[in-house]
């Protein structure tokens, strides 16, 4: 699989079933049949979406070829990633049914599963799984790099920093830089770090796209971070040179841009991008921002996704639905709520800022005081989270 990408702000969730969006006074659907189309996934009609339902057709006749099911669970798993789609994720889980989290499940399907609920933000899970790819593969450079994600994710630094270091170890040429780089930049590090990432770019330049666009796009949110906005501005540009469709860096780009109050652009960026409900709710602000007519429908569009996911069980979006709540339904109240359960899951930059601006708009600075301490405490650089602590805390 390709780099992780920050699981909160990834923004892919794995559903457990393809189902419909259906408001939520409503019942949910249930097919009574299999053979009835739900709805048709984007790109059915272009070759590779072809070829890739051939590839399940082919493995429901021989569920049990594992080389069969891990080529199709990947090529799932990128299109889940590129889209933001998380019914591709769902085909990606389906297609490992076979091998059961046993004791003698292959590393490849234990590999890929962790990287699946790493999406789910089950990081418990994934992390056991992990552990159990690593004792069959100690030299897995996928597997270390999904836990320093995950170990990143929910501030565990030391721990992150020690699975970097197992990818060094690895001669794994740019991967350990971005890794270590995304770490230390969370721990009072940050300019070293961008420098380091700016060298190993240019040192590292025949290194596989995916890559690339890892480290640009992570060289580019931390120039954001520390304020260098021409600077991030050149490597959001390279980063979409090389992955002009992926949804991560979309929703990296447009959150660059609307900081910098430029929602126009946003729109120009984001208007043919509304299946993924975190690049749809950027467009909303962006058309909100702009007071257009589109607004209020992609607004609706939204509030009946957040209570679909609701109604699925699912939790994994808070982050993007306390945004929703605060800057769109203009409920501070509620976005507070949503913002600190988010934080008990995960602590990166952006979790952090919405729960400062949630408990400033509901009046509660008080209650965004883990944030403070996470930033104290680890010396966190970033210029938008240092003007919205509140001097109290």
């Amino acid at each position: 699989p390709p780099p992780p990408r920050p699981c909160g702000a990834l923004a892919v969730a794995l559903a457990a079933a393809i189902l419909v969006a259906v408001p939520a006074s409503a019942a949910p659907f249930v097919p009574v049949d299999d053979s009835e189309v739900l709805e048709q996934l984007p790109q059915a009609g272009n070759s590779a979406a072809r070829a890739l339902r051939h590839l399940h057709q082919q493995l429901a006749h021989d569920p049990s070829n594992l080389e069969l099911a891990l080529r199709i669970a990947k090529l799932d798993l990128d299109e889940g990633r590129t889209l933001a789609d998380p019914r591709y994720l769902g085909r990606a889980e389906a297609a490992l049914a076979a091998w059961p989290d046993a004791a003698d499940a292959p590393a490849s399907v234990l590999l890929l599963r962790a990287v699946l609920r790493q999406s789910t933000h089950d990081f418990a899970a994934a992390r056991a799984g992990l552990a159990r790819v690593l004792q069959q593969e100690p030299r897995n450079a996928q597997a270390w790099l999904t836990r320093a994600t995950i170990e990143t994710v929910e501030a565990n630094y030391q721990a992150a920093l020690a699975d970097c270091g197992k990818l060094a170890l690895l001669d794994m040429g740019l991967s350990p830089i971005v890794c270590t780089a995304s770490v230390i930049s969370l721990t009072g590090h940050a300019v070293v770090a961008l420098a380091a990432l700016q060298v190993a770019v240019r040192q590292n330049a025949a290194e596989p796209d995916a890559v690339r666009l890892w480290a640009a796009t992570v060289t580019a949110e931390l120039a954001a971070r520390l304020g260098q906005t021409a600077l991030a501005e050149a490597r959001f540009a390279d980063a979409r040179r090389l992955g002009p469709a992926d949804a991560y860096l979309l929703g990296a780009y447009a959150d660059f841009l609307l900081d910098q109050q430029r929602p126009a652009e946003v729109v120009a960026l984001l208007h043919a991008q509304t299946r993924a409900d975190p690049l749809l709710l950027r467009l909303a602000l962006a058309e909100t921002a702009l007071q257009q007519p589109d607004a209020a429908a992609h607004i609706a569009d939204l509030q009946s996704r957040f209570d679909t996911a609701r109604l699925r069980g699912e939790t994994i979006h808070r982050r993007e639905e306390a945004r929703f709540t605060l800057f769109l339904l203009h409920n501070p109240a509620e976005a507070l709520r949503l913002a600190q359960a988010n934080w008990q899951v995960q602590r990166e930059p952006a979790d952090a800022r919405i729960l400062l601006e949630a408990a400033s708009a509901a009046g509660q600075p008080a209650q965004a005081a883990a944030v403070a301490d996470w930033v104290r405490t680890n010396r966190v650089e970033d210029i938008a989270l240092h003007r919205l602590l509140p001097p109290t805390l």
